[in-house]
């Protein structure tokens, strides 16, 4: 019995091609992602440290108030795009499987301070009351997990809560013990967000606002970050949301120091 096998063989080579141009191609967009993350970082660094300066006036007036409101926002832009180069090189990391968790034991009450103090600042620009609450059982548990991820996690939720909460609403940060679980909620009072848009909101550059001026301030990577942090942890988020009730994001981050092992 004989049999014509030129065609699977074919077929087969062109899947090997294609796995290979593939894999090139990662490969390729990694070092590009890595080479500019590092080019335009050094620039950038420079203009918000030099318009930080003239913001302050540190070394006299400059004449023109003008001169002043300019140089606040070309620092406010540097830092925008800093942090956009940061979100698009973390995401590219976690993508290529290359993004290092380093497991540490987590001061709860420390590291809700430090998000809450970092975003008090545009909260308080924005009219917003902002309040953090550490429930009592929180401090008798181990959290074991990367305190650099945690800080963007927050961070990442806080600053979606205030950007998307209207004048005199409210952003709230709660940490409770849920089962295995710290659970991080961040809570707003904002538009809210509909239903059948949820699924999408963790997928990296969705965006879901009709607002044109709120979608130039984001690319719609801050809640699929999130949500990959959390899942290097063994973790999960989870969001709730009514439209003019405001949304609800929580994280459940395992205290377990094996599932933080197990996800590296």
């Amino acid at each position: 019995m004989t049999r014509d096998m030129s065609e699977r063989k074919k077929y087969e080579l062109q899947l090997m091609e294609a796995r290979e141009k593939a894999e090139a191609a990662s490969r390729t967009k990694s070092r590009f992602l890595a080479n500019m993350s590092h080019e335009l970082r050094t620039p950038l660094n420079a203009i918000i440290g030099f318009s930080d300066m003239l913001k302050l006036e540190m070394f006299g007036t400059l004449g023109n108030p003008r001169y002043v409101e300019y140089a606040h926002l070309i620092n406010q832009s540097g830092g925008l795009l800093l942090d956009l180069i940061s979100d698009i090189l973390d995401m590219s990391k976690i993508e290529a499987g290359k993004y290092d968790l380093h497991p540490e034991v987590v001061d709860v009450e420390e590291l809700v301070g430090q998000a809450v103090k970092l975003v008090s600042g545009r909260a308080d620009a924005g009219g917003l009351t902002l309040a953090a609450e550490i429930a009592p059982a929180v401090a008798n548990q181990r959290l074991f997990a990367d305190m650099r991820a945690l800080t963007q996690i927050l961070l990442n939720l806080l600053s979606n809560a205030v950007k998307f909460t209207p004048t005199g609403g409210r952003v709230d940060v709660k940490v409770s013990v849920t089962g295995n679980n710290i659970r991080f909620m961040v809570s707003d009072t904002g538009r809210g967000i509909p239903k059948e848009f949820l699924p999408r909101l963790t997928h990296a550059f969705e965006q879901v606002t009709n607002d044109a001026e709120l979608s130039k301030q984001g690319t719609g990577l801050g809640l699929a970050l999130v949500r990959s942090l959390a899942e290097l942890h063994g973790g999960t988020i989870l969001i709730e949301s009514e439209i003019d009730q405001g949304t609800q994001v929580m994280v459940d981050i395992p205290l377990q120091r094996q599932a933080v092992q197990a996800a590296q």
